[in-house]
């Protein structure tokens, strides 16, 4: 955009731009942060970050997001996402930036998070992922062990299609009316069938 106007400006000089900026940046990051770990539900995932003529052969953007239902009642910013560079994915970069934290963590099977202090509760896009997977396996056209447990999961998914817009107090009570069942039925199923499956099999 500059060039177009006849601006010639160094990469060297744009990127002390974004430096200074984030410094002056770092106490809105803080407080939004003392913000995110009062919520009581939060969000987290990591993934790969390419970097410019780094040493290291990954670095990873680690990114913490509160809850998708109504944020605590007191707190003045209603969504907050932040993001956490590190050239690690140890699981100290959780265990560091959520300290203390004692809420509910949704996040998906990596073990890093089973080290923090939060409840940790899982997603349901990757526990499907595995039934899908194991749905291949039966060949076209067939059904099986892993239809049974798709179908139920499909009604999960419905249930909260209907409750897009619905206040948190509202979902919670349909949860429990609609929901619970559903995932009691899945329980007993997965505790009947799960001696009776191979080791690492699909």
């Amino acid at each position: 955009m500059f060039k177009q106007y006849g601006i010639e400006l160094s990469r060297q000089t744009m990127s002390d731009w974004v430096i200074k900026s984030a410094a002056l940046f770092t106490p809105l990051v803080k407080r939004l942060k003392e913000e995110l770990l009062k919520q009581p539900l939060l969000n987290a995932d990591e993934t790969t970050v390419n970097v410019v003529k780094s040493d290291k052969v990954n670095s990873y953007m680690w990114v913490y997001c509160s809850g998708a239902d109504s944020p605590k009642p007191d707190s003045p910013i209603p969504n907050i996402v932040l993001y956490d560079y590190h050239t690690s994915r140890a699981a100290a970069c959780v265990m560091d930036y959520l300290d203390g934290y004692q809420g509910y963590l949704h996040v998906d099977g990596y073990q890093a998070y089973e080290k923090t202090q939060a409840s940790l509760v899982g997603c349901w896009a990757h526990a499907r992922r595995k039934f899908i997977e194991a749905k291949k396996l039966q060949g076209k056209n067939k059904t099986g062990k892993a239809d049974v447990v798709l179908s139920l999961i499909q009604k999960l998914y419905g249930i909260e299609s209907r409750l897009k817009d619905k206040s948190a107090d509202e979902s919670y009570q349909t949860r429990q009316a609609q929901s619970k069942p559903i995932l009691d039925k899945l329980k007993q199923w997965l505790e009947k069938h799960q001696p009776n499956l191979v080791g690492n099999s699909k």
